[in-house]
């Protein structure tokens, strides 16, 4: 019974996203989502794996960073290794300036989601939660499914304790992290992308 109401929520999660995304607000999608059954991997990078919703392909994989692309959005997928090894927590602020800003704690684990107006129509998205993060810059009417691939995404990793720990042992993680970030406008260089994004 148990296998069949995870297939059932597993369905729901990744093949209604469309209906889940226009019925609910945002935190209710990520309480929703977050307090879902375990969702059961189907994608593997080195000491992790994670569910990737069937119409995602990944394009880029470097080490504890992905590039995913679903309807022509690229979703920069990081796993922040350090903070997984130090079980740190985030302390996050919430900033009432933006478009959205909100900090959540499930199953023991925080996070936060802020949502920034971005150029020609589009927002940038930053979600963090159980130790890593996805970035991702969309139109609009796309937020709340954004949301939604993002949450079921960050909710369903599942990190490899023997793996890391060998990596740990054999000083493999010299260069543990190599963060992907969205692409910032070429015509204002000196900027970081939070900045760009933020004006």
């Amino acid at each position: 019974m148990k296998k069949i109401l995870i297939i059932i929520s597993v369905l729901f999660l990744t093949g209604c996203t469309t209906t889940l995304s226009s019925t609910l607000t945002i935190d209710n999608i990520i309480s929703k989502i977050t307090n879902e059954e375990e969702i059961s991997p189907n994608t593997s990078g080195i000491g992790f794996k994670y569910y990737k919703p069937r119409d995602f392909s990944v394009l880029e994989d470097n080490r504890f960073n992905q590039v995913l692309i679903n309807n022509t959005y690229r979703y920069y997928l990081n796993i922040d290794i350090n903070s997984y090894i130090g079980k740190r927590t985030v302390d996050y602020q919430i900033d009432n300036s933006l478009y959205y800003s909100t900090k959540f704690n499930y199953n023991g684990k925080n996070g936060y989601l802020e949502i920034r107006n971005g150029f020609n129509g589009y927002f940038y998205l930053k979600m963090m939660y159980n130790y890593s993060y996805i970035e991702v810059s969309v139109k609009e009417n796309d937020i709340k499914e954004a949301v939604v691939n993002s949450a079921i995404i960050l909710t369903s990793i599942k990190y490899n304790d023997k793996v890391i720990n060998n990596l740990l042992d054999s000083a493999d993680l010299d260069d543990k992290e190599t963060t992907f970030e969205v692409k910032k406008p070429e015509n204002n260089n000196d900027s970081n992308v939070l900045d760009v994004y933020g004006k």
